[in-house]
């Protein structure tokens, strides 16, 4: 197998060969790898025509379906740069993302046609039906359409959520791409004929790499839409599902006393893997997992877009190291640096910085952002590495455990708390399934900590407290306890919206304390 350094080239590899074995499947319509690229060729032929040229920028806003792979797959092998956007994202983002991005056009399939209309009028929408025919009437041979792209062209830009502000479109590069894919199924030994129960969103890194998996070892992507967990639990057992990659809030979507009435009965043990990354798992979570996928390999994982993926924790580490993000993966280096620029000593807190693999070119249109990101050290000369802006520790064997974001940290009493390290014990308490905790202003202390949370079934609040008591030191046992039927999650990642959390309790303040101003 000839290397591969551009998503052209893993279309092409796939289709050559895996021929007819099935790449994609949405439960309506399924294309083989050979038609799959078919189909993308002929579909970017259609955004030639329309006067998509290399390095264009074109928003995809679709449902999760064969036709949005072909739409993705069309976009890069017409040499242009795919810009996902969310549906039902809110206008204002949407109207940011079109203009900062220079949008040329966007794919949109006809539910979700007046999304965009509304947010950017003067955009030309492209109908995923037109586009995208030949899923359903496939060519009878692949269009021809020039390719000129290497692996350091850009191939897309990921907007983050915003939950610091305006999103950040992080460019990545088609190698990015490549590289992301090659090491995750090496270390997760993703191979032929394994089917992947893609669930995630297909507009992020996370989600999307799922699809760059089944082109590089000629897995079968399996397209499902999460709305009740029996229908999930059936969907894994029917396609025999072998590959799940999950985040937490999907975990708790999928195991809600309130939705899923009775323990799944399917036969799952298919299932040989399971990856999560995007937040803290808590063992409620692991326990859930473990308990429906008996043969099944848990791994965690840790990234952020800049670099897609940091991170992993064998699952014989699992119980070995709880709460451990894991060490690094194949090709990357990471760097525990204190305020100095030192390197911490195991123990010690300090900013996780990222070398080597699957580093992006940077933010697009925002130097000074990039800037501060993504910097150079000088033992590493000439070379980019990127500072994450979260907090870890190492233990001496080299694992690492997460304390926090930098800019999420709350200061109260004259201590640091770190918000991840209440929320863990927070989630041990029965009935508690996520929570956030946040700062809220105190001029007396400096913050109080509210923690909010979603339950599975009634709480007492007095409980919980005493149990926080009980099990946190003094400083860090949340002043407020703030349920809610539901945690907002960020736009195309699918988190726990912390700074949504935060504003709101800030608008409207629990108990309404004088001093908290």
């Amino acid at each position: 197998m000839r290397h591969l350094f551009t998503v052209h080239a893993l279309v092409h590899e796939a289709a050559d060969r895996f021929a007819q074995a099935t790449a994609v499947t949405d439960g309506v319509r399924s294309a083989s790898f050979s038609g799959l690229r078919d189909a993308a060729l002929t579909a970017a032929a259609v955004l030639e025509s329309k006067g998509i040229t290399r390095g264009d920028r074109v928003g995809i806003c679709m449902e999760k379906s064969a036709d949005q792979v072909v739409a993705i797959l069309a976009v890069l092998l017409a040499d242009a740069v795919i810009v996902p956007i969310l549906p039902g994202l809110k206008h204002d983002n949407i109207e940011h993302i079109v203009g900062d991005s220079g949008m040329r056009a966007a794919v949109v399939d006809e539910t979700r046609a007046h999304e965009l209309q509304a947010a950017a009028p003067a955009l030309p929408l492209l109908l995923a039906a037109e586009v995208c025919a030949a899923v359903a009437a496939p060519p009878a041979g692949a269009a021809t359409v020039p390719q000129r792209a290497i692996g350091a062209d850009l191939a897309g830009i990921i907007y983050s959520s915003g939950s610091t502000g305006r999103p950040k479109g992080i460019m990545v590069t088609h190698r990015n791409l490549s590289d992301g894919a090659r090491i995750t199924a090496r270390y997760l030994g993703t191979r032929p004929g394994d089917s992947i129960g893609c669930v995630l969103s297909l507009n992020f890194d996370y989600g999307l790499n799922q699809l760059w998996q089944a082109l590089l070892t000629g897995a079968r992507l399996c397209l499902h839409q999460l709305v009740f967990p029996a229908d999930l639990f059936r969907f894994l057992a029917a396609e025999q599902v072998t590959v799940l990659p999950v985040m937490p809030v999907v975990i708790t979507r999928m195991f809600d006393a309130r939705l899923l009435r009775h323990w799944p009965e399917h036969d799952l043990s298919a299932v040989r893997y399971i990856s999560c990354s995007g937040g803290a798992v808590s063992d409620r979570m692991i326990g859930h997992l473990t308990r429906a996928f008996p043969a099944a390999r848990l791994f965690l994982m840790y990234g952020l877009t800049e670099a897609f993926r940091s991170t992993y924790l064998p699952p014989e580490q699992l119980d070995v190291r709880p709460g451990s993000i894991g060490r690094p993966i194949p090709d990357v280096e990471l760097l525990v640096l204190d305020e100095d620029g030192r390197e911490a000593a195991p123990g010690e807190p300090g900013e996780l910085v990222h070398r080597g693999g699957c580093i992006a070119k940077g933010y697009w249109n925002a130097p000074l952002e990039t800037a501060r990101r993504f910097r150079s050290l000088p033992q590493f000369p000439g070379e980019t590495v990127v500072f994450s802006g979260d907090i870890v520790t190492r233990d001496e064997e080299g694992y690492l455990y997460f304390v926090g974001r930098r800019d999420s940290m709350i200061k109260t009493s004259g201590f640091r708390v770190s918000p991840t390290e209440v929320e863990d014990v927070a989630v041990r308490f029965p009935g508690v399934d996520s929570c956030v905790a946040v700062g809220l202003p105190n001029i007396e202390i400096g913050e109080d900590i509210a923690l909010v949370y979603i339950s599975s079934g009634p709480v007492a609040e007095a409980d919980f407290r005493r149990f926080l008591k009980a099990e946190l030191p003094g400083h860090m046992v949340p002043r407020f306890l703030v349920p809610q039927p539901l945690l907002p999650i960020t736009g195309n990642e699918g988190k726990i919206d912390r700074r949504a959390v935060r504003e709101a309790l800030r608008a409207q303040p629990p108990g309404g304390d004088a001093r908290r101003r």
